[in-house]
């Protein structure tokens, strides 16, 4: 069941915790439970369906996946949509997700994650900055999911090169990105970065909403010259 942006109320607030530069807050009506921060919401989980996709950005995330996936790198975690649906989608595969945020990871594990998961298969959450976690890793992922947030878009870092330059060796398959850009020059810079030092990239606009998802894929990987 899809999440009513323009239409959804809540029956029950969760969880709300307020500081001097954000508002968090857990709630749920009847069909979803979701996130949001600072009246944005992040994440939206279906209480009947929880691996269940209900945001339209997501929607066109999960047209771009690959058929198969073994090793999976998700850099933001949010409420963990695609973490839910990547692990009914692909239950064997190493997941790894990497959030900043220590709150943030403490009521995805209270609220979002699923009940039914066996330790032993949930994914590895690393709380940590996600441009020092590429830098300082050696591993290689065939899946790596690149979802940050600040409060007014995506961070900096999504428009600038180091993050693409350290992501590079650690990409062996796809790269999705959901671009938030505040201009069409922070689009236009993102675009030119990934092409530079991932691979071949294009742009996939979510109608109706500022969301620009990116998918890219190594030089390598389609058997063209660095």
């Amino acid at each position: 069941m899809d999440f009513n942006l323009q239409a959804y109320q809540a029956d029950h607030l969760l969880h709300l915790s307020v500081q001097p530069r954000r508002r968090l807050s857990v709630q749920e009506n009847a069909h979803h439970r979701w996130l949001e921060i600072d009246g944005v919401v992040q994440s939206a989980m279906s209480l009947n369906d929880p691996a269940a996709l209900c945001l339209p950005h997501q929607q066109v995330i999960a047209c771009l996946l690959p058929q198969q996936a073994d090793n999976i790198l998700e850099l933001g975690l949010g409420g963990g949509d695609l973490t839910r649906h990547i692990r009914r989608r692909w239950p064997a595969a190493r997941h790894e997700c990497v959030e900043l945020d220590e709150e943030v990871i403490t009521l995805y594990r209270q609220f979002f994650q699923h009940p039914g998961e066996e330790d032993n298969r949930a994914p590895q959450v690393h709380q940590a900055d996600a441009l020092a976690f590429l830098e300082q890793s050696e591993a290689s992922y065939d899946l790596v999911l690149l979802d940050l947030f600040s409060q007014d878009g995506n961070p900096l870092q999504l428009f600038q090169e180091r993050i693409y330059r350290a992501l590079a060796p650690r990409l062996s398959g796809d790269l999705i990105v959901n671009l938030l850009p505040r201009t069409r020059l922070e689009l236009s810079q993102a675009l030119l970065l990934l092409e530079q030092w991932v691979g071949p990239t294009t742009p996939y606009p979510v109608p109706g909403f500022v969301n620009v998802i990116v998918h890219t894929r190594p030089r390598q990987a389609d058997g063209s010259d660095l």
